[in-house]
């Protein structure tokens, strides 16, 4: 069977298209509202992150600034020190030189017949010796042989003179005599000249 209703339909309202436009206005900002601050909260979020970050790498570069303080304080120390070490090997390599000096006046020395009245030494190693010998022949070997060490760079005879001592007639000398350290390759080649 079939039924057929003759009832009238109940109408439905009828929405305007200005109603539907109003409504979808409002849907569209309240979904753009809704965007917006998920955006917001996201960015707000992320930017904590990123300030937290920024903490975290400043804390850090503090503590790597300290470090590099503290590296750069022994860097300094360690400078300082081999610059110690270098003063006391330069002092220890010209520290025995005075006695060179020394020695090589004494070895060259004829036998009872030069004696030294005085010997100064200067800090820019001049010796300046005074005393008096048996002649000028003595003393003039002496000069040539003090000139043939390599401790020796330089002899200046300042003056000699006739001098009378206990009824002998000696002569009176004073010169300088500019010592320094060998140059390269005359120590050995003294050393190989003596054998």
């Amino acid at each position: 069977m079939i039924k057929i209703n003759l009832l009238p339909h109940s109408k439905r309202a009828r929405v305007k298209p200005a109603e539907k436009q109003l409504i979808l206005g409002l849907g569209l900002i309240v979904c753009i509202s809704l965007v917006c601050a998920v955006f917001i909260l996201w960015s707000g979020s992320r930017v904590s992150s990123l300030e937290n970050r920024v903490a975290d790498l400043d804390e850090q570069r503090h503590e790597l600034l300290q470090q590099v303080r503290h590296i750069n304080e022994i860097k300094d120390k360690m400078e300082q020190m081999q610059s110690n070490i270098r003063a006391i090997k330069d002092i220890r390599t010209i520290q025995p030189l005075p006695v060179r000096y020394i020695e090589t006046l004494v070895i060259n020395l004829p036998d009872q017949r030069i004696w030294f009245e005085s010997m100064d030494l200067d800090p820019d190693s001049t010796l300046e010796i005074r005393g008096v010998v048996l002649d000028n022949q003595v003393f003039a070997r002496y000069v040539d042989d003090l000139r043939q060490s390599p401790y020796v760079h330089k002899v200046n005879t300042r003056r000699t003179s006739r001098r009378q001592v206990q009824d002998l007639d000696l002569v009176e000398f004073d010169f300088l005599v500019q010592a320094g350290e060998p140059l390269p390759g005359e120590l050995t080649l003294q050393g190989s000249n003596e054998e």
